[in-house]
């Protein structure tokens, strides 16, 4: 262990031939130079926090979730605190990326079935702008979080379906309120798998044929807009993840709203520890978390946070300290022939 040192003290400046510590002499020109220069950083100072305050948004807060469950009949109520923290933690995590300040209230619907993992979606689309012959729509759940506008056909937005025995026998809950704990060896992370989920809630979706990646109809999603197939292989080809991918991303064959394939073309999306996004394993003891990747597919998708317009009260007040500063300037040059 080291030994903590006190800060060491510059020694006061002496005159020579005196023992007495001595004070700059008292100068008129010295000290108004002083004042003025403190002013004028002052004025700096707080012209920049102005600046950065007609750009920056409010910051975000924890998501609104309003969760239901359903299919169990009550038997599995013992899980439904535990999958609801999650579930927040979760969502949290997407939305930071595209919400600014507080969000709307997501319905989410809980549903437990024979499932053999987990699985989720959006239950409604927002039409954004038509593209030729197609229209383009993104998950309405983004809308239901960003502007308050809801399912028009229910009563839930979203929903995740939950297999009884994956739940029951496979998912780790983390008793930690942190969720910092070490996830079991032999358990998967449902923090993670709930992250996951979300993805899709508010992205990774779309109305294409997972095995052709033939569009379904004359809808796509903002997903399915930047979807190409080449060979027979699906790859993502938005600009943001191929510049963080370093090409075109490989989507799972046969399960295309997710990244990495078993060998192959992004088979190293799928190796230990894997991406979060990954179609293909989620591995044991592991928690996951959104990538680089995940986040550029979810900006060029349109899940980026929109920079608000400055407000005309902060625009007024940086022209007045713009206006002050310059008269301060003026006036510290002085006129000509006239003594200041």
């Amino acid at each position: 262990m080291l030994q903590a040192l006190s800060r060491p003290m510059a020694p006061f400046p002496t005159r020579s031939g005196s023992p007495r510590a001595w004070l700059p002499e008292r100068n008129r020109s010295f000290i108004w130079k002083i004042k003025h220069e403190a002013k004028r950083r002052i004025l700096g100072y707080a012209t920049c926090s102005m600046f950065c305050c007609l750009t920056a948004g409010e910051a975000y807060s924890s998501p609104l979730l309003n969760v239901s469950f359903s299919g169990d009949n009550g038997q599995l109520s013992t899980y439904y605190s535990s999958i609801a923290n999650d579930l927040v933690t979760a969502a949290a995590k997407w939305e930071k990326l595209f919400v600014s300040g507080t969000a709307f209230t997501l319905n989410v619907d809980v549903n437990f079935d024979s499932s053999p993992t987990a699985n989720a979606a959006s239950l409604f689309t927002s039409t954004l702008y038509n593209a030729g012959p197609l229209t383009v729509s993104r998950q309405g759940a983004v809308d239901a979080v960003l502007k308050g506008v809801h399912n028009p056909s229910g009563p839930y937005d979203a929903v995740i379906n939950i297999g009884n025995s994956y739940l029951t026998n496979e998912l780790w809950f983390d008793p930690n309120p942190a969720n910092i704990d070490s996830v079991p060896i032999d358990k998967t992370d449902a923090e993670s798998i709930f992250t996951h989920e979300f993805g899709h809630i508010f992205g990774f979706n779309g109305n294409r044929d997972q095995s052709t990646g033939a569009l379904l109809s004359n809808v796509e999603s903002t997903f399915d807009a930047l979807v190409s197939v080449l060979n027979n292989f699906p790859y993502f080809i938005g600009s943001n993840a191929e510049n963080v991918y370093g090409g075109p991303v490989p989507l799972t064959v046969g399960n295309m709203y997710h990244v990495g394939n078993p060998s192959g073309s992004g088979a190293e999306l799928v190796t230990y520890p894997a991406d979060l996004m990954n179609g293909v394993v989620f591995y044991r003891g592991t928690r996951y978390s959104i990538s680089a990747l995940d986040a550029a597919i979810a900006a060029d998708v349109g899940l980026v946070v929109a920079v608000s317009e400055p407000s005309p009260i902060a625009i007024f007040c940086v022209a007045l300290v713009v206006f002050w500063l310059s008269g301060c300037r003026w006036r510290s040059v002085g006129i000509p022939g006239v003594r200041s």
